[in-house]
């Protein structure tokens, strides 16, 4: 089945130049010169008491690089993730009904948390991914929302060796400040 595909929306910019991605954050591989598919994700936390919404990251992931990311997750990890998502999502039958619905519109896809289904304005943090080729977003299981209760369920299943992985990867690209290294924020479901 060839996935639907929309313009990317304006949710998966990049913050800085709030514009589509354009390279690669692992290889610098240009992302908008042919069919180049790669995964987004985004991080967001809320200061309630400010009422204000940060992006705590985001970056692009070509195939290549994210396989390579995905590779270094150790296969308890995996395993113990696997199980958790699908104790408490149905991603075929959620991407079915979602592509089924007139007018597709992948907006409503991050709507709510996918194991919670907590709406995104009452979660103080939550992860955003996406699937995309060039200027396309591809609707597939992805676009999605995690929020952080269920972020932080599937960090508990990750295993020492893989959570020593995602944190060289964030500590690598990221530099984020000791004050947010509270988990390690990375590809944890793509």
């Amino acid at each position: 089945m060839v996935p639907k595909r929309v313009p990317i929306p304006p949710t998966f910019y990049a913050e800085d130049t709030e514009a589509p991605f354009e390279e690669c954050l692992a290889c610098d591989r240009s992302l908008r010169d042919g069919p180049v598919d790669y995964v987004i994700e985004k991080g967001y936390r809320s200061f309630e008491d400010y009422d204000v919404e940060e992006t705590v990251f985001g970056y692009a992931l070509c195939m290549r690089c994210h396989a390579t990311l995905s590779r270094s997750f150790s296969a308890a990890s995996k395993r113990r993730c696997e199980a958790y998502l699908a104790e408490h999502v149905d991603l075929r039958e959620r991407s079915a009904a979602l592509l089924g619905a007139a007018p597709v519109d992948p907006e409503r896809w991050t709507r709510h948390c996918i194991v919670h289904d907590t709406p995104r304005e009452e979660l103080q943090e939550y992860q955003l991914l996406a699937h995309c080729r060039g200027d396309e977003l591809l609707l597939t299981h992805l676009p999605l929302l995690i929020g952080g209760p269920a972020v932080e369920a599937l960090v508990q299943r990750l295993s020492n060796e893989t959570l020593d992985e995602l944190g060289g990867f964030r500590d690598e690209h990221f530099g984020v400040p000791p004050e947010l290294q509270r988990q390690p924020q990375g590809p944890v479901l793509a």
